[in-house]
């Protein structure tokens, strides 16, 4: 880890202002640090204005006006704050942490999104020029040189298993090329559940969580294709609209049941065949088992309830997933004033019905979140305030959890 800091960003800001960088000393890693401090603190359009102000100062000062590429320098502040979007921090040890790439081997980055011959054309040094290989956005963003991993793994010997199956946001190049527009921003994500529920690593307890969209597949439901709620609206293993009803697809694109299967066996059973050793290894150390489901969701979702959802939304499929003390302690469990249902409009999906036998010591227990309980909806960013808040909520009640004894 380096020893960048925001003070030296500042530093590098105030001497690129003034242009007093000699052309030996503005490298990749400068042009980068100074990208980062403006898109993390201006709104993007404004970013840019003042960036592209800054380097053409800078290269006409220089001597060296031909260096002055628009696309490029447009593409690493797109793509700088589509990063700090999902990394929900201006820090930028975060940034080496998570995507060396951009610091290591721009050029390998940039070449998944444009190919050679279009970034040396005249169009894309002196104007901005759409990407021909892969649209920059949300769902696109490459952090490494090889695909995301299916799923996130923090291992603790602990008999509670926290599964967060839709945090991630990620599509895979082959299926996203396939998709409209709607898909890109992956809108209907359980929004930063990961950072949410960082805490889980200080109570050893262990954590499961996707890194690809729900968008792709759905480890939520029956790889069956068999309907989670009877007599209602239900998504479907690969979706194929928004929770808005927006097409995911052209009628001729939509997934059909080779590519169905394709996905299943990629995508969604590793996160199942791990998510079962966690239990069989926790069942054998501890004599049984927890798994909680942590979900999020928009306040309000008219597709699927009326009106505004509550603040805690606890699912033990009518009770038939945990035993009667765990049913009592949930029961108890005193959110304050976040106001808490049981068993209302979310019972539980098909991990927390498919892994509970209550009878062999296995529970299971969802809790569905109102995002209006941590995110800005306005901008859908964390609330960090709201979210500080809500996590020593969260805390509490897996500290209740993990405490809990099969005996007790």
């Amino acid at each position: 880890m380096s020893e960048i800091n925001k003070e030296k960003i500042q530093q590098l800001v105030e001497k690129f202002e003034e242009s007093q960088f000699e052309g030996s000393d503005f490298f990749h890693l400068e042009h980068l640090l100074i990208a980062w401090h403006y898109v993390c603190h201006q709104p993007l359009a404004v970013a840019k204005q003042k960036f592209h102000q800054g380097v053409l100062e800078l290269v006409t000062k220089l001597g060296v006006r031909e260096k002055y590429h628009r696309t490029l320098t447009d593409f690493f502040l797109d793509y700088l704050a589509h990063l700090h979007w999902y990394l929900g921090t201006g820090e930028w040890q975060a940034v080496e942490t998570n995507c060396p790439l951009i610091i290591n081997n721009a050029k390998k980055l940039v070449g998944f999104y444009y190919s050679d011959e279009l970034l040396q054309s005249d169009e894309a040094r002196l104007g901005f020029v759409e990407a021909d290989r892969m649209v920059l956005d949300r769902a696109s963003l490459k952090l490494t040189v090889e695909e995301a991993p299916v799923f996130e793994l923090e291992e603790f010997e602990s008999p509670l298993i926290v599964s967060i199956p839709h945090n991630g946001q990620f599509i895979p190049h082959d299926v996203l090329k396939t998709m409209l527009p709607t898909a890109l921003d992956s809108a209907d994500t359980d929004w930063y559940l990961s950072q949410l529920y960082a805490f889980t690593s200080d109570l050893n307890v262990t954590r499961l969580s996707s890194n690809y969209s729900r968008y792709l597949i759905d480890l939520n439901r029956d790889s069956s294709g068999k309907v989670l709620y009877a007599n209602a609206d239900n998504t479907e293993l690969c979706p194929t609209s928004t929770f808005d009803l927006e097409p995911l697809y052209d009628e001729d694109e939509q997934p059909d049941a080779t590519e169905i299967k394709r996905r299943t066996e990629l995508y969604w059973k590793p996160y199942h065949h791990q998510l079962q050793r966690l239990i069989d290894k926790a069942k054998a150390q501890f004599g049984y088992a927890i798994v909680f489901e942590a979900h999020s969701i928009a306040q309000e979702v008219p597709r699927f309830f009326d009106g505004k959802l509550p603040d805690f939304n606890f699912g033990t499929n009518d009770g038939q997933t945990v035993n009667e003390s765990l049913a009592k302690l949930i029961e108890d469990f005193d959110t304050s004033d976040y106001s808490k249902v049981i068993n209302a409009r979310f019972k539980g999906g098909f991990i927390t019905r498919h892994y509970a036998k209550p009878e062999d010591n296995v529970f299971t227990i969802q809790l569905e979140l109102s995002q209006a309980n941590y995110l800005d909806m306005s901008k859908n960013l964390m609330n960090l305030v709201l979210a500080d808040k809500l996590k020593v909520k969260l805390r509490h009640l897996l500290e209740l959890l993990k405490g809990y004894s099969i005996e007790s």
